[in-house]
């Protein structure tokens, strides 16, 4: 699914974060030297990571059935928003840290449609399904709708008989890092937080979605 100048890219941008140089400059370079569009250098910069970046991200990386009776926190657009394209059929991707990731980092532009319900149904399914403690989603405030759209999942949630909620806040990041387990794929999340669920990676082993997978690269 990658062209061979990307995958090519790839190999070259994993060498110079190996070797210490700065993200922005090494996928700049690399970027230009095989004159990628934008999707291509987003991709870059989402997917590939330096081998110590990847052993810190995976020290983070919790199995999901261990949240049992823990206090988990929820990064809302970013989840919301990497389920609802499986359900698509769109492209995701298994980056070099394990986690699985979309391309599209839109959520300021988020809307609530027609997948919208089917996607928080999936997300609540994995919660009830290994029971922790309490759940809380938290939504960009800024974002048009998201108050509405922390409503619903409240709803849902209190549906359900989960123990939690949901909000619109400002400063979403820190509310989510703090915490015992911490639902993200933002790398800044991963960094501070204390443990990760990639809840994405346990919706795709659901089915037999195509995405590609960095770690066969």
């Amino acid at each position: 699914m990658l062209t061979e100048d990307l995958e090519k890219s790839v190999h070259d941008l994993r060498f110079l974060l190996n070797r210490g140089y700065p993200r922005n400059s090494a996928v700049e370079f690399v970027s230009d030297h095989y004159l990628l569009n934008s999707e291509e250098r987003h991709f870059l910069v989402r997917s590939v990571y330096s081998k110590d970046e990847i052993e810190a991200h995976e020290s983070k990386l919790m199995d999901i059935s261990k949240i049992e009776d823990s206090k988990v926190k929820v990064d809302g657009y970013n989840v919301l928003i990497t389920v609802e394209r499986l359900l698509r059929g769109e492209l995701v991707i298994r980056c070099d840290d394990g986690v699985l990731r979309d391309l599209q980092a839109d959520f300021g532009s988020y809307k609530l449609n027609e997948y919208t319900e089917q996607t928080v149904d999936k997300i609540l399914d994995i919660f009830e399904n290994f029971d922790p403690k309490q759940v809380y989603f938290y939504f960009d405030k800024p974002v048009s709708k998201s108050g509405e759209l922390a409503g619903f999942v409240r709803d849902q949630i209190s549906e359900r008989g989960i123990s939690g909620g949901a909000e619109a806040v400002e400063g979403v990041d820190k509310e989510v890092w703090d915490s015992e387990v911490s639902a993200s794929s933002d790398s800044v999340i991963i960094e501070k937080a204390e443990n990760i669920i990639d809840i994405p990676s346990e919706i795709l082993s659901e089915g037999s979605e195509e995405f590609v997978d960095l770690k066969r690269i």
